[in-house]
């Protein structure tokens, strides 16, 4: 399996095969792509890593760079490091004017500054799964981090992150959206609540797909409750069938439900099921 690269136009022709979104504003997304390009700076991803003299694991030690580090990738060798089934290639970096090797697989393909804390993205590919690895640091003196891995549903991905929208314990909120390339493919997004002690919550998958006239679509809106002005999450879902397109014929279903943070998790239990009535005798 190999990470695709997001096709724009494609997913524009995707989109509007069927009705579905929101009127909220957001940030523009950052693209996570899986490869690395010469003369372009990147984050490491890992911490403590040995910036070396030579690409091998014997040579001398030039510094420990730290997982904000910023450094310019000078070179991709075609020498690696194998560990059990899996290889590593060495890249010739430069850091404060230093020159020094470091494995790839310390550098994040994306990464973002916000606020008091950092977010580093890694896409790795693994048994035929592609994963998303995220890495969310804090601290100045004395940096730590968390780490979360997230299952990819398609491997050409964005990331958004948002302010907290009034919601209690949430520093930010991150929005993983996915990027298929055809009206078949997943187009929906993942996503997570940052806590005030940095725990990264999974909250949700949505989904949104379209093919062969069938559309799903599942969305959160981030608004206030007008009663007692406190913030809540709208969830919609909409499913339906294009019976004819020349005269726009559109039969659907929509469920919205209101949904409260109370600082751990959604009240109620959040559930993505239409309600099934019961019949009667």
């Amino acid at each position: 399996m190999y990470f695709l690269k997001p096709n724009t136009i494609l997913v524009l022709l995707c989109l509007l095969c069927f009705n579905f979104g929101s009127a909220q504003e957001e940030k523009e997304p950052t693209f996570v792509y899986p490869t690395f390009k010469v003369n372009n700076n990147y984050s490491l991803y890992g911490d403590k890593v040995k910036l070396r003299t030579a690409p091998n694991t014997t040579s001398d030690v030039v510094t420990l760079l730290r997982i904000s580090d910023q450094v310019k990738l000078l070179e991709i060798t075609d020498k690696f490091h194998e560990i059990s089934d899996t290889k590593t290639p060495w890249c010739k970096v430069e850091y404060k004017g230093k020159t020094g090797y470091v494995l790839e697989k310390f550098m994040a393909h994306a990464y973002i500054i916000n606020s008091d804390t950092d977010f580093y993205f890694r896409l790795i590919e693994k048994d035929n799964q592609n994963y998303l690895l995220i890495r969310t640091s804090y601290g100045d003196a004395e940096i730590a981090y968390h780490e979360t891995t997230l299952p990819l549903f398609e491997s050409a991905i964005s990331f958004t992150v948002e302010d907290n929208k009034g919601l209690q314990n949430v520093t930010d909120i991150l929005k993983i959206s996915y990027h298929g390339d055809s009206c078949g493919a997943e187009n929906g997004s993942t996503y997570f609540f940052l806590t005030e002690d940095y725990q990264l919550i999974h909250i949700a998958n949505l989904s949104v797909s379209g093919d062969g006239g069938y559309f799903d679509s599942e969305t959160f809106t981030f608004t206030t409750n007008e009663q007692n002005g406190q913030p809540v999450i709208v969830f919609t879902k909409e499913s339906g069938e294009t019976i004819d397109e020349g005269s726009a014929w559109v039969e659907s279903k929509t469920m919205t439900r209101q949904y409260e943070w109370n600082g751990t998790k959604l009240v109620p239990e959040f559930s993505k099921e239409f309600y099934k009535r019961k019949k009667s005798d």
